[in-house]
């Protein structure tokens, strides 16, 4: 890795001086004139086609100093492929849980009381089911008669 990175950075300032040394071209017209409306956008670009220094090398900000080490970041690393170890490690020390599914689910059939058929009255017991079910019906009880003096009437 220490070997590439005198590559790169002999690539990063090849490019940075090429940038720097190329001669200073004209801007580009821009696509379509504006319409009619568009005085804003009409500014931006004249004020995008307006020349701009150039970076220099001065100008690019210092190294952060609140930024983990490269050290930092290789002890979480190994940190971080410790407990992934542990964790998996632990993970096959546990028991297999789920063996014998299918002993399991006939027990529990065998427990299991099933539930009572669904029965259908025939027409003769269809009078009597009515008439079982109207006898306990009970209607809902009425307000007192003051409280529904103070009930606004619909309209």
């Amino acid at each position: 890795m220490n070997g590439r990175r005198a590559r790169y950075a002999s690539v990063a300032v090849t490019a940075l001086l090429a940038a720097g040394l190329a001669p200073a071209r004209a801007p580009a017209p821009p696509p379509s004139a504006p319409a009619e409306g568009e005085a804003i956008t009409a500014g931006a670009i004249a004020e995008a086609e307006k020349p701009a220094p150039l970076p220099t090398f001065a100008s690019i900000p210092p190294a952060p100093t609140d930024v983990r080490p490269f050290e930092g970041w290789r002890a979480a690393v190994l940190d971080l492929q410790r407990t992934g170890a542990r964790v998996a490690a632990e993970a096959a020390n546990e028991p297999w849980t789920l063996s014998d599914t299918e002993g399991w689910a006939g027990r529990e059939r065998a427990a299991a009381s099933p539930p009572p058929p669904i029965t259908t009255p025939s027409e003769g017991d269809t009078a009597a089911f009515v008439a079982a079910m109207r006898a306990r019906a009970t209607p809902p009880p009425r307000g007192h008669p003051a409280e529904a003096s103070k009930k606004p009437a619909r309209t």
